[in-house]
């Protein structure tokens, strides 16, 4: 198994996206990264956020992501952020890294401030910029008021991008600039529409059809399924995904090891592919290879994850077409086929069929994009 892909990315990518009347954006923030597509590229950078001096700057690095907030106080954020991570660290809490309401904070604030001020620089004219973003299927309702309220009004701040310069940048959207849907449904477009923007000869059947989506991502599993275009399933589940598998896996290496490597510290383990351990008592220390635990982990979640499925979807009756998204979604992609194996009746899709270069994890936002555009090319909502 190499581990190192299941780290979270950083990374940018050029590449020209359909354009629509406005200047449209889309955003996935996830609990694991925050993922945008814009007119000329994409981006991924990991969801972690850590406050730094500028004493801890003595090098730079060309993954730096530097963030100066109005009160001139000092933030790295994504993979340089992550390796600061020490293994005993208790500061970064998975309770606030991963809650469902984290809205409010700072690091939330900073991280969409970052994605969307990214997105923003490649923007060469006076096009109104739009926002096309989603939450959990069962979290929209509750909580779009707050999602909006974070990527809404005025703010000024610093961004500097790896050696580059500082630069100033400032944001300012309205409510009516946001646009939200549930987070499956981008993988449901992304399955319908092409890279030019236009829908694919069979989007029609797929959605007239009865269609399940199944977005595994980081901290939720999501189900979305239609029936003759209906909505008869939305449902967040909040222990089934790839933290999940990395809290197995850091359980595993606390009994047998006897190290308490926590999921944002794992993050440097899964690149490295193993996991270092100290014995105090004899003063020894060492490296053991990190992919039987995360075998034994990623396989024991998956068991959990269909079970979940069967009982949420009641064992897939009645459904035509299985959509599977998620980064997660990914890694268990052939698992998935093969547990469903024997559904004759039911035909299982990737996300990513109509951008196959694109690994999962950037369906959703792909699919925010170009649901966008397509509304934005006709005038619509």
């Amino acid at each position: 198994m190499n581990t190192k892909k299941y780290r979270t990315r950083h990374e940018f990518h050029e590449r020209i996206q359909p354009k629509g009347n406005h200047y449209i954006i889309g955003l996935d923030a996830g609990y694991s990264s925050m993922k945008v597509f814009h007119e000329t590229g994409y981006f991924c950078i990991p969801s972690f956020v850590k406050r730094i001096t500028e004493n801890q700057l003595t090098i730079q690095s060309p993954e730096d992501l530097l963030y100066r907030d109005g009160n001139g106080e000092l933030y790295l954020i994504g993979k340089t952020a992550q390796n600061l991570v020490s293994s005993t660290d208790t500061n970064d809490t998975e309770s606030e890294l991963f809650s469902r309401k984290r809205y409010s904070s700072h690091a939330f604030q900073i991280l969409c401030n970052a994605s969307l001020a990214l997105a923003m620089q490649k923007k060469k004219d006076n096009r109104s910029p739009v926002v096309q973003t989603g939450l959990p299927p069962a979290y929209l309702e509750a909580d779009s008021q707050a999602m909006r309220k974070a990527l809404c009004g005025t703010r000024e701040f610093e961004l500097k991008v790896g050696l580059e310069p500082w630069k100033l940048c400032r944001l300012d959207f309205r409510p009516d600039q946001i646009y939200l849907m549930p987070q499956p449904a981008g993988s449901l477009y992304s399955a319908l529409i092409r890279s030019n923007g236009e829908y694919a000869p069979d989007a029609r059947d797929l959605l007239y059809s009865n269609s399940l989506v199944l977005d595994i991502g980081f901290g939720t599993f999501d189900f979305y399924g239609l029936k003759s275009r209906a909505i008869v399933c939305r449902e967040s589940i909040d222990d089934i995904g790839m933290r999940e598998v990395l809290k197995e896996t850091s359980g595993r290496i606390l009994d047998d090891l006897q190290e308490d490597i926590r999921v944002p510290a794992l993050q440097k383990c899964l690149e490295r592919g193993t996991v270092e351990y100290v014995n105090e008592e004899q003063m020894e220390a060492g490296e053991k290879d990190l992919s039987p635990y995360l075998e034994q982990a990623s396989g024991d979640v998956f068991k959990k994850a269909m079970e979940k499925a069967r009982n949420v979807t009641n064992s897939f009756r009645e459904y035509k077409y299985l959509i599977v998204g998620g980064g997660t979604g990914e890694a268990w992609y052939a698992k998935i086929c093969d547990y469903l194996k024997g559904m004759k009746t039911l035909q299982i899709l990737p996300s990513n069929r109509n951008d196959p270069t694109l690994p999962f994890l950037y369906s959703n936002v792909r699919g925010y994009y170009l649901y966008r555009y397509s509304m934005d090319k006709n005038n619509k909502r």
